[in-house]
């Protein structure tokens, strides 16, 4: 059975604020909260009901949770060199980092690099979201069987190992997803607002909602295209074209640019034949 831990909160982003919220619903223990200079660790601090620290004044704790930018967790593990104990685990939350921004730290303790694969944008939301999200896992041999057990136990998500070299890849999936996904809302609801519709966000956020329950439930997101593209239908597409250049020309890119990476997207996950492809790579580039 994992031990409870004393747990020391660095930078309370959003996620970290999150993780030491779920962590303390686990039964371990907050024992701090810094840099005391920082406003977001003073909001963290209420909502932890933990006190604020200095690295003058760190209390004792064998997990260290840094929840700052990628930019600082080199910095910062140089600091906590000589400060933590051994037997001490130091983890960040970086989704681009493993754990080499960390090697400052002794041998004697432990590192370990867990990034969420979910949209935090402030603690109470994260608190919500991370329960049933995947976490990308990278650490030692040594460590990763605690790593497993406090993602799945405490956190209540789903554990997936990481290769060191692969996190940038990873990271590199995860915020073309939520960016891209942002991206292809806001470009669909310029084109409703340039049409006159009141509520872009609203007609077009249920939409977005299904189809990602139907590329969760129907084997991912190449299996469940559908649409114009997919089905081939070149004077649909041409009609698009046709509107956005009449009534909206500034989003004439946006939608090629998808189009684009839609017909990839089919290519990849042979949904079109190469005949179709060619068809539909003509229309979207205008030949």
């Amino acid at each position: 059975m994992m031990r409870s831990h004393r747990i020391l909160l660095i930078g309370p982003g959003s996620v970290g604020t999150a993780v030491a919220r779920l962590l303390a619903d686990s039964g371990h223990s907050i024992v701090g909260v810094g840099p005391p200079d920082r406003s977001s660790a003073r909001r963290s601090a209420d909502l932890l009901g933990a006190p604020l620290v200095d690295f003058d004044h760190v209390p004792d704790s064998d997990l260290v949770l840094l929840g700052v930018p990628d930019r600082a967790i080199h910095e910062l593990a140089e600091r906590l060199a000589g400060v933590v104990g051994p037997g001490t685990v130091v983890c960040h939350f970086a989704g681009s980092l493993g754990t080499g921004p960390l090697d400052a730290l002794p041998d004697n303790v432990g590192r370990a690099a867990l990034h969420p694969v979910q949209a935090c944008p402030d603690p109470v939301t994260a608190i919500a979201r991370l329960p049933g999200s995947a976490w990308g896992v990278t650490c030692p041999d040594e460590l990763r069987e605690w790593a497993f057990a406090l993602v799945e136990r405490d956190l209540h998500g789903r554990p997936v190992a990481v290769a060191e070299e692969m996190r940038p890849l990873w990271h590199a999936a995860s915020v073309t997803t939520a960016n891209g996904i942002a991206a292809l809302l806001a470009a669909g609801e310029a084109m409703l607002a340039a049409a006159g519709i009141a509520d872009p966000a609203g007609v077009l956020g249920p939409l977005a909602a299904g189809t990602v329950a139907n590329a969760r439930e129907g084997g991912g997101g190449g299996a469940t295209l559908t649409g114009p593209v997919v089905r081939g239908e070149a004077e649909t597409v041409r009609g698009h074209l046709e509107a956005i250049a009449r009534v909206a020309p500034g989003l004439d890119s946006a939608y090629r640019a998808v189009s684009r990476s839609i017909i990839d997207s089919a290519r990849r996950s042979q949904r079109i034949d190469a005949a179709t492809e060619r068809v539909m790579t003509a229309v979207v580039e205008g030949r």
